[in-house]
């Protein structure tokens, strides 16, 4: 079976023309090269990303590690590790058992070693080293730090305590993407390093980010001036924002994105004041009033004589006798009324941060009617909150913006997005075109190939009837005579419905030369098929 198959290919082969062996051997080439990436793809494991920001000591000995275990790896930008996504979680509890990544830095296992032969200079720089290293893995560890230095600077300890050198440190911070630090983390990091080393204060401690910002200098810490200075310049600023984004929002809505510029300056009062008001009755009200009256009743007769006392004594003597009835009355009335004053008075301490005066500035785009931006100045009054009685000032004022810069860009996108849709279009058509020549070449070639070997083509394995048939040829008897096999088999091509003749082609000529020669071979065993068939006829039409 083997030989007729290797004679069958080479007589296909020796039949073809240079192109159609060009072509075979091309699509051989393509669909073997194509089964060997497919391959490839499929057996190649899929990697995830174990490590990443790591420093290039930690890099160094993780691949270390990785290549001394067999374990497969690749190595990325940043210092980024990939293993197979089925062993991430086993390769980072394995290095976490050996103490890896220890982030660049080293602590007090500095000292897990023999420290004979050490001086004692080498000994205060391991010291230092190792403290530096326990403070960096310290405040890495919190939530908004990806990396962390630190620098601690310890003077040599002087004979007089007034010739000594305070101790100082630095710490540079590279925060996470998004993350940031309120002043009362800050100063926690600097109390944190305070106490971790001997002599050292926390206004002796810089804080400092990857770009460059003071978070905490010393003297200038959270509680100094000069924080307190920005803190009010961020406030200030932070108010401003504020106002610009409710006036810009304000104005997107009524004349559309990108038709106007808001910009708002605020001017903040940072003096705490204690204010003590005292306020009276204004409707004057008298306070005091005082009434005296004094009334005198008597005669008016009995009084006269020689000035002196004894005009006043009365005459003893018995020759005269007093007739005289004298009668007097005497009254004082004295009346005070008062009357208090309604008294008013308030203590008012005035927090600092108040506003002080906010000027506002917006242009807008296009607007010319002279009632509409009146109408908007009212609104943008209404949405900042300007009180011109505090002297806030605004201005609103229309001009034609520039947009050239804009359209220019937009045409370039627009043209871009064009030729790139272009490109897509024509490079889908052209595929498709290819796809369906080359599918309309491989069927013709297909097509030409089954005519021109229909003549040599013949089956590997004879079917089991063929089989039957070939058996007495292949036992050494004699096979009957030719006619009635041939009789026979006309006579089953006759009795085949009217219905299916056609114009013979070459595959039936030649599937009626394989039936002949096989009658020929085998008469017998066609005729006991024949039969079959004509029993299954009869059986149908009964």
């Amino acid at each position: 079976m083997l030989n007729r198959l290797r004679q069958q290919l080479l007589d296909f082969w020796g039949r073809q023309t240079r192109g159609q062996r060009l072509l075979l051997i091309t699509l051989v080439a393509a669909g073997a090269i194509a089964i060997g990436l497919f391959t490839a793809w499929a057996s190649t494991p899929t990697y995830a990303v174990a490590f990443s920001g790591l420093s290039e000591a930690d890099a160094g000995q993780i691949v270390e590690k990785l290549a001394a275990d067999d374990i497969p790896y690749k190595v990325d930008r940043n210092s980024t590790i990939l293993v197979p996504s089925d062993q991430v979680y086993e390769v980072r509890l394995a290095m976490a058992r050996q103490g890896l990544p220890q982030g660049g830095t080293v602590g007090f296992e500095l000292f897990s070693g023999t420290t004979l032969g050490m001086t004692e200079f080498t000994q205060r720089v391991n010291y230092q080293r190792a403290l530096e290293g326990e403070l960096e893995r310290t405040i890495g560890s919190l939530q908004a730090v990806q990396a962390v230095r630190v620098h601690i600077v310890a003077p040599e300890k002087a004979l007089l305590a007034s010739e000594q050198s305070p101790t100082t440190a630095s710490v540079t911070l590279h925060l996470k993407p998004g993350a940031s630090l309120d002043a009362a983390q800050v100063r926690a990091i600097t109390h944190l390093v305070a106490s971790s080393v001997e002599g050292l204060k926390p206004e002796n401690v810089v804080v400092l980010d990857v770009e460059g910002n003071l978070l905490a200098g010393g003297a200038d810490g959270p509680g100094s001036a000069a924080s307190a200075s920005d803190s009010r310049r961020a406030a200030e600023a932070a108010y401003a924002a504020q106002i610009q984004s409710r006036v810009r929002n304000l104005l997107d809505n009524v004349l559309g994105p990108n038709k106007s510029v808001v910009q708002a300056s605020v001017a903040m009062d940072w003096s705490q004041k204690d204010v003590t008001t005292q306020g009276f009755d204004p409707a004057g009200t008298i306070r005091s009033s005082q009434t005296i009256t004094e009334t005198f009743v008597g005669d008016a007769g009995a009084v006269g004589g020689i000035p002196g006392a004894a005009a006043n004594l009365p005459d003893l003597s018995a020759s005269k006798t007093i007739t005289d009835t004298q009668t007097s009355q005497y009254q004082r009335l004295e009346n005070t009324t008062n009357y208090e004053i309604t008294q008013v008075e308030s203590h008012e301490v005035v927090a600092p941060g108040r506003v002080e005066r906010i000027s506002l500035s917006v242009l807008v785009d296009g607007v010319t009617d002279t009632q509409q931006l009146t109408s908007l100045r009212a609104a943008v009054v209404a949405a900042a909150g300007i009180d011109e009685t505090r002297g806030d000032t605004l201005a609103v004022e229309s001009l034609a913006f520039d947009r050239t810069y804009y359209a220019q860009q937009t045409a370039e996108m627009k043209q871009a997005s064009q030729t790139d849709l272009y490109f897509k279009i024509g490079t889908g058509v052209g595929a498709l075109l290819l796809l369906a020549a080359l599918l309309w070449y491989v069927q013709r070639l297909l097509a030409n190939l089954r005519l021109a070997s229909a003549e040599i083509w013949t089956p590997i394995q004879e079917p089991a009837a063929q089989a039957a048939l070939a058996a007495p040829a292949r036992a050494g008897l004699q096979p009957p005579a030719a006619g009635s096999a041939v009789a026979a088999a006309a006579q089953v091509r006759a009795r085949l419905p009217a219905a299916t003749a056609r114009r013979p082609t070459a595959e039936d000529e030649q599937l009626q030369r394989a039936v002949v020669r096989i009658a020929e071979q085998d008469p017998s065993t066609v005729t006991e098929i024949i039969h079959l068939w004509l029993k299954e006829d009869e059986a149908k039409h009964v």
